[in-house]
C-alpha cells in the first residue's frame, strides 16, 4: 500500500515521502505530520524512517537505473543505452556538462535522502518515553541511510556540503563544500555507529530488508577502499565474514530471483513489490526487448540497456569457442538463445535492432512478463562484492595468496578454473577487476566507480571501448584528474552560491 508522510526537509519545502515496500514497510503513518505533532510516538519515528527508505526507490538513487546503468556501465562502455537521449549521450561520451540532468537528479535525490535521515536522527534523538532499544535501531538505520547517500555524493563529486542537522525554511542554505576527507569521516562515523546499533539479521519477517550490521560493515569496507585504508578494509571485511550471515548462492541466477529476494548473498537491496505505483519498479520493462511478444515481456518492453559485444567477448571460452562462464548462461541471452525461465522465448538469430542494437539482453531482472511495475529488489551490495573488496585489501597488505582464495570462490561458482595462488600483486589486482567486470553487469559495482577509484578508468576504456577515438579524451581535461569527478550541478549552484566547482568544469 502506498503511504505518505509530509514534513519540512532540506530545501524548506513540504515533501511527500512514498513508503518503501516488501513486508517490512507495513506501518500506516498519519496523513499529515508537521513539526508540531511529529515524533510524539514510536510510530511517528518509524514513519519518518520509512520516508527515508523511500528515497531509495527513486531511479536517481538506488534502483540500478541512473547509477548502475546510465553512469556506471554505460560510461565504462560495457552497456549500450538504446534511447540516445541527450542527457545520456553526454554521459556516455564523457562530456559531463554541469547542466546534465542525470547528474543533477542524482545530486538532488541524495540530498533529499540526507534531509530525511537528518529529520529522523534529530527527532528520534529528542524523543522521550520511547523504548531505548527501538530508539537505537531507528537511529542506526537513519545513520546508515545518511552514510549511503553521502557515499554516493563523495563517490561522484568529491567533497560536498556536509549537513548533519535538520534544516528548515529559516536555515541558511549557503553552505560551502566540505573536503572529501571530511565527508569520508562523516560517512565512517555514521557507519560505525550503525554497525554497533544494528542487528546481524532482523528476526521478524516484517523487518526483512532493513539495514543490518553487515550492510554497515560492507560500506565501511568500500569507504576504506576509496581512501586506500587497506588495513581497515581487511578488518571490516573480516568482521563482516565473522558474522556468518552471508554466503555465495550456488546458482548465480538464483541470486536475483524475486522469489529468493533478501537471500544470504544480499547485504543490502532496495525493496519493491509488484504494484501499479512507485512501490514497484520498471526493471522488467527496461530489460525486455522492445517489440517482443507481450506474453513474455508483459505490459511494456523498452530494452533500454543492453550488453556490448566487447563485454560478451571477454568471457572465458572453451577450446571450441563456446563461453564456459556460467554467469553468461545464467543472466544473458544472445542470438538464437532461449530465455532461462521462459524457454519458449528464443532470441532471433538475426536480432532486430529495436530489440537490441548489440544482439544481447541482460535477464538479471527479467524472469517473466510484468503486467504492472515489477517487484524485483535490485541488489545494492552483494557478498560477492564483499569478497572481491576483501581480496583487494588483502592484496595491498601483502597477502596476495589469501586474496586469490577469495577471487577463486567467485570463479568456482561461475564454473571456471581457480587461478594460481602464486600470481604477482599486479596480476592479482587484474584478476580482481576482471571478476568485477564479469560478475556485476547492471549493478552498482564493477564498472566506472571501481575503476575510477584505482585510477584504472582511462586505461580500461582505451583498451575496451571500440569508439575510443571518437571520445577525444585528450580534449577533455576533467578526465585527467585522479579520481575523475563529476561537475557540481548548475542547478545546485543556482540555489547555493557558496558552492565551488570541481576543476575543469564551469557552472
Amino acid at each position: 500500500m502506498r503511504k505518505y508522510i509530509n514534513y519540512l526537509a532540506l530545501t524548506g519545502f513540504l515533501l511527500t515521502a512514498t513508503a518503501c515496500s516488501d513486508s517490512f514497510l507495513t506501518l500506516t503513518p498519519k496523513d499529515v505530520l508537521t513539526d508540531a505533532n511529529f515524533f510524539l510516538t514510536e510510530s511517528d519515528a518509524q514513519a519518518a524512517l520509512i520516508g527515508t527508505y523511500a528515497v531509495l526507490q527513486r531511479e536517481e538513487t538506488f534502483t540500478n537505473v541512473r547509477d548502475a546503468a546510465d553512469i556506471e556501465w554505460a560510461m565504462s562502455g560495457d552497456m549500450y543505452e538504446m534511447d540516445g537521449s541527450a542527457n545520456r549521450i553526454e554521459l556516455h561520451s564523457l562530456n559531463l556538462p554541469s547542466s546534465n540532468t542525470i547528474i543533477r537528479d542524482v545530486y538532488q535525490a541524495a540530498y533529499q535522502g540526507i534531509g530525511r535521515a537528518n529529520l529522523v536522527i534529530d527527532g528520534a534523538t529528542k524523543m522521550s518515553g520511547i523504548n531505548p532499544a527501538n530508539q537505537a535501531l531507528i537511529l542506526g538505520q537513519a545513520r546508515f541511510l545518511r552514510a549511503l547517500f553521502y557515499y554516493r555524493l563523495v563517490n561522484y563529486f568529491g567533497g560536498v556540503p556536509l549537513i548533519t542537522e535538520k534544516l528548515d525554511a529559516s536555515s541558511n542554505l549557503a553552505i560551502p563544500r566540505a573536503t572529501a576527507a571530511e565527508t569520508w569521516k562523516q560517512i565512517e562515523t555514521d557507519l560505525q555507529e550503525a554497525a554497533r546499533a544494528l542487528p546481524t539479521a532482523w528476526t521478524g519477517t516484517a523487518d526483512v530488508g532493513r539495514a543490518t550490521k553487515g550492510a554497515a560493515l560492507g560500506y565501511l569496507v568500500k569507504a576504506s577502499l576509496w581512501q586506500q585504508k587497506w588495513a581497515d578494509a581487511v578488518k571490516y571485511s573480516e568482521d563482516l565474514i565473522a558474522t556468518g550471515a552471508y554466503d555465495l548462492i550456488p546458482n548465480f541466477r538464483d541470486v536475483f530471483r524475486e522469489s529468493n529476494e533478501n537471500n544470504k548473498e544480499i547485504l543490502f537491496s532496495t525493496q519493491f513489490r509488484v504494484s501499479p505505483d512507485a512501490e514497484g519498479n520498471n526493471l522488467v520493462k527496461r530489460t525486455a526487448p522492445r517489440g517482443s511478444p507481450s506474453q513474455y515481456s508483459g505490459s511494456a518492453a523498452w530494452s533500454n540497456f543492453v550488453p556490448q559485444p566487447q563485454w560478451v567477448n571477454a568471457f572465458e571460452k572453451e577450446a571450441g569457442g563456446k563461453i564456459k562462464d556460467k554467469r553468461y548462461w545464467s543472466v544473458i541471452i544472445g542470438p538464437g538463445e532461449a530465455h532461462q525461465d521462459m524457454p519458449a522465448f528464443v532470441m532471433p538469430k538475426d536480432v532486430p535492432a529495436g530489440w537490441s542494437r548489440t544482439g544481447y539482453i541482460v535477464t538479471k531482472y527479467w524472469e517473466g512478463p510484468a503486467l504492472t511495475n515489477a517487484g524485483i529488489n535490485p541488489p545494492i551490495l552483494r557478498f560477492a562484492e564483499a569478497l572481491l573488496n576483501y581480496a583487494e585489501a588483502l592484496n595491498e597488505v601483502g597477502r596476495s595468496q589469501d586474496a586469490m582464495q577469495q577471487v577463486n570462490r567467485i570463479r568456482v561458482r561461475a564454473g571456471l578454473a581457480a587461478k594460481p595462488a602464486t600470481l604477482t600483486k599486479a596480476e592479482v589486482l587484474d584478476a580482481i577487476f576482471y571478476e568485477r567486470r564479469m560478475e556485476f553487469i547492471w549493478e552498482p559495482a564493477g564498472a566506472f566507480s571501481d575503476l575510477n577509484r584505482r585510477g584504472r578508468f582511462i586505461d580500461f576504456i582505451k583498451a575496451n571501448r571500440p569508439n575510443i577515438k571518437d571520445l577525444e579524451i585528450d580534449k577533455k581535461p576533467w578526465l585527467s584528474t585522479v579520481p575523475i569527478r563529476f561537475p557540481i550541478p548548475r542547478d545546485a549552484w543556482n540555489r547555493n552560491k557558496a558552492l565551488e566547482q570541481n576543476p575543469h568544469y564551469t557552472f
